[in-house]
């Protein structure tokens, strides 16, 4: 098979940095969230001043947003398919490098990356999280 094009390589990484940057901030609103409905009580109370309303208000509203914010954190932890793709498009560079049999997949992967011209001048950090949760080493990456 034919290696892959180097330019498609870093358009995926850089697709996939994004997604895991975005994934890393999926729950922080819900969290941020969920502690504003904790406080009514406290700091937002009930616009009459009554504190059993304001107490109603977020018992009334503590389990769905406590639900939301745990389904955040389902969502950053359920990354296995994506990195069933990472393993998928590393192994098949690795595969298909063309460089001799003795070289080591890692070698071969690094070699691939390196050659890569990176936006930032190296690897994007969220791809090569990604790499590392994937089971690569990723200590030779420029």
């Amino acid at each position: 098979m034919a290696q892959l094009e180097i330019s498609l390589y870093k358009k995926i990484a850089d697709y996939y940095n994004s997604l895991y940057n975005s994934l890393s901030a999926v729950t922080q609103p819900a969290q941020n969230a969920l502690y504003a409905i904790v406080d009514i009580t406290t700091n937002y109370g009930d616009p009459s001043g009554d504190a059993a309303a304001a107490l109603a208000v977020e018992l009334a509203l503590l389990v769905p947003f406590n639900l939301a914010y745990a389904g955040s954190q389902n969502i950053v932890n359920s990354i296995a398919p994506i990195l069933d793709a990472v393993k998928a498009i590393n192994n098949y560079v690795v595969n298909n490098s063309g460089e001799a049999v003795s070289v080591t997949a890692k070698v071969k992967l690094d070699n691939f990356v390196n050659s890569v011209s990176w936006d930032g001048a190296s690897v994007p950090s969220g791809w090569e999280s990604l790499s590392i949760l994937a089971g690569y080493n990723t200590d030779d990456w420029n």
